[in-house]
């Protein structure tokens, strides 16, 4: 059979040795039809059911025939952590369609690793020139509204992007307290669509209102009850623990000691180093080595840890494992209590094959509120409110955040009863502590008994309610967005659009699709965030290479300036050489107060560990930490939670990227 007579549905399963799912073929369909007049596609199949290759086979199938009815595939993703993964997947694909072309399986591999060509603005060209590019969603933004200097030439992303597939994967982790970036991208999705660009928005856990908010009324392509080929994964018995990390070690004891894989997923970064170095006795113990990944390594450390995630027994994580990666053999999942589509889609990486068995313990570690109520779930307050009224809550209530003069930032409850209101407050620990030393407890304040940072207390409350059901979610997309509606139902309601969003909306209102940029300010993210650059060695030697760069969120940086004042050897800034023609960099001493956006400070070698990342304590160094690497040192304290970084332009500077690095003088 000629290349040219194979279908998609063929050509899949000579590629990956599966027929394909019912759900594919329509989305392949689909796909088709708008890589040919463009158009929108949303995808929604629970976790592990095979969205990658509905997204990327219609294109696959077009370099394989070499027809080409759109030039290049990119493929966004919300974080790194992701890309590296699915770049490897998207070239696993590639590769063995190659050798059923003819390649050889040497030449295959070499040339998947040349056409997917992976983008985070550190790139040589930042032009999204390779045929498939994976890229991150601040990296893609940029490149479409930016142009950006490579020598003495302008580059247009934006040109490469318009003549393209575009993939949307994971949206659900788009999501932030304004909804900023929903908005930004639903701005991207119409400008896209009135260019006849093809896109797909792809989830596991899409709230209704977030689809719309993103891509419309646009049909949705999912596992139907009809369907004859659907995904089947594993069984995953689902399980609620409260009380201390400590209640489950046996738990992770015993599954290790079973030859399963285990993956230890905590809401923040200090809880992650913490619980790592809680489990690294006992990995020891049983002869395993665990992994700690989350967003405060360097851009090579972690590059390290993703590679070694398939081989590692032991995982220890924060959110940026949640999604987008297939982890082979996970047999116990432990997570903190997090927002639904969150816990659904960390419970997702356990048993993911079909006639695989795992377990997952969803986390609630609960504190000592003293005499306050307790509200756990929202049903729970809605209980508070019937028992004091003695009767029953017939509508429902308005819930809004409000920054209390007493209680500080807590979730407003008010009940409308027969005409008259009743209000609730609801708090978290964190508001106990606020309050001081009061006597007794206000009377209008009810507490969640868990902390919800860095998440969204009510959310998380409404997530309470759910999870007596949340095994059923991880099975039927349907079923999971219904909760979902049910779980963010205030947070759409009541929210504002953020003043940030305003200058982004004139912007892309401006910006056409090959013209120069408005000069504007656009963020890709509503938090700002400064860099650290690590060197290589105790001397604090600067031999400056890309991947020695860390960025951290500004606010969390605010929060251990004072800790991390000791760790900064001085800031590097960007200057230009008329002689040579090019920018250089120069590092010169700060005398910052304060930590400022978008700056890059070089920190001493001694406040970092490629075991652990970025030391808050300024480099305090525990001594059990040493067995494991040579001249490392461990944190005793770790910082809050690494929020999800964002690239912007900065005052009306042009860009920077870090291979404009090209020499740094002291």
């Amino acid at each position: 059979m000629g290349s040219g007579e194979l279908s998609v549905e063929k050509l899949f399963s000579l590629t990956t040795g599966h027929e394909p799912y019912d759900y594919q073929v329509r989305a392949w369909k689909r796909i088709r039809d708008i890589m040919q007049g463009g158009g929108k596609v949303i995808i929604e199949v629970p976790t592990a059911g095979g969205k990658t290759e509905a997204a990327v086979m219609p294109f696959l199938a077009e370099v394989y025939k070499g027809t080409w009815a759109v030039s290049r595939l990119v493929y966004v993703l919300p974080t790194r952590s992701l890309v590296e993964k699915q770049a490897e997947r998207i070239r696993n694909l590639l590769s063995k369609m190659l050798v059923l072309k003819g390649k050889a399986e040497n030449e295959a591999k070499e040339i998947a690793e040349k056409m997917v060509v992976v983008e985070y603005g550190l790139e040589p060209t930042h032009a999204f020139l390779g045929p498939i590019v994976v890229t991150t969603w601040d990296a893609f933004l940029y490149g479409l509204a930016a142009h950006r200097t490579v020598g003495n030439r302008f580059t247009f992303p934006a040109g490469a992007i318009a003549q393209g597939l575009v993939v949307f994967d994971e949206v659900q982790m788009y999501q932030d307290e304004s909804l900023y970036m929903p908005r930004l991208i639903a701005l991207i999705v119409e400008q896209l669509s009135e260019a006849n660009v093809p896109v797909v928005i792809m989830s596991a856990t899409i709230p209704t209102e977030l689809r719309k908010l993103i891509a419309g009324e646009s049909d949705i392509i999912g596992v139907e009850p009809e369907d004859r080929k659907k995904p089947e994964r594993g069984r995953v018995k689902v399980r609620v623990s409260r009380g201390e990390f400590g209640n489950v070690i046996e738990d992770i004891k015993n599954a290790l000691k079973n030859g399963k894989k285990v993956l230890v997923v905590r809401n923040t970064v200090e809880r992650a180093v913490s619980t790592y170095l809680k489990l690294s006795e006992l990995a020891e113990e049983l002869g395993v080595k665990p992994l700690l990944i989350h967003g405060r390594f360097t851009v090579g450390d972690r590059k390290k840890k993703e590679r070694a995630l398939d081989g590692a027994s032991l995982i220890v994580a924060t959110q940026v494992v949640e999604a987008g990666l297939d982890l082979p053999n996970i047999g116990l999942v432990v997570t903190d209590i997090a927002p639904l589509d969150a816990l659904i889609q960390r419970i997702g990486r356990c048993a993911r094959r079909k006639g695989e068995e795992g377990e997952a313990i969803v986390l609630i570690e609960e504190l000592n509120v003293g005499d306050f109520p307790n509200v756990r779930g929202f049903s729970e307050v809605v209980k508070e409110i019937e028992k004091k009224i003695g009767g029953k809550v017939e509508t429902e209530p308005f819930v809004e955040f409000e920054n209390h003069k007493e209680y500080k930032r807590v979730v407003k409850v008010i009940f409308d009863i027969s005409g008259k209101k009743e209000t609730r407050y609801v708090g978290t620990p964190s508001t106990i502590q606020n309050l001081g030393q009061r006597k007794k407890p206000p009377k209008d304040l009810l507490v969640v008994p868990y902390e919800a940072a860095p998440y969204d207390p009510l959310v998380l409350m409404l997530t309470h309610d759910e999870l007596d059901s949340l095994e059923e979610y991880l099975y039927d997309a349907r079923l999971a967005r219904n909760a979902l509606d049910r779980v963010y139902r205030f947070h759409y309601a009541n929210n504002l659009v953020p003043r940030e969003f305003h200058s982004a909306y004139i912007y892309f209102r401006e910006l056409k699709l090959f013209s120069a940029p408005p000069e504007y300010e656009l963020r890709s993210r509503p938090e700002l965030y400064a860099m650290f650059y690590v060197p290589e060695n105790r001397q604090n030697d600067i031999n400056f290479k890309s991947d020695r760069v860390v960025r951290v969120s500004l606010s969390v940086l605010k929060s251990k300036w004072d800790e991390l004042k000791n760790c900064i050897k001085g800031q590097l800034k960007r200057r230009w050489d008329s002689g040579r023609r090019k920018y250089h960099w120069v590092l010169t001493e700060t005398q910052d107060t304060s930590p400022q956006a978008f700056a890059i400070y070089v920190l001493s070698g001694e406040c970092y560990s490629p075991s652990v990342g970025v030391l808050f304590n300024g480099g305090e160094i525990k001594a059990n930490d040493k067995k494991e690497q040579t001249g490392d040192s461990n944190a005793k304290n770790s910082a809050r939670r690494a929020q999800k970084s964002d690239r912007s332009r900065s005052n009306g500077e042009k860009q920077a990227t870090l291979l404009d690095f090209a020499e740094v003088r002291t």
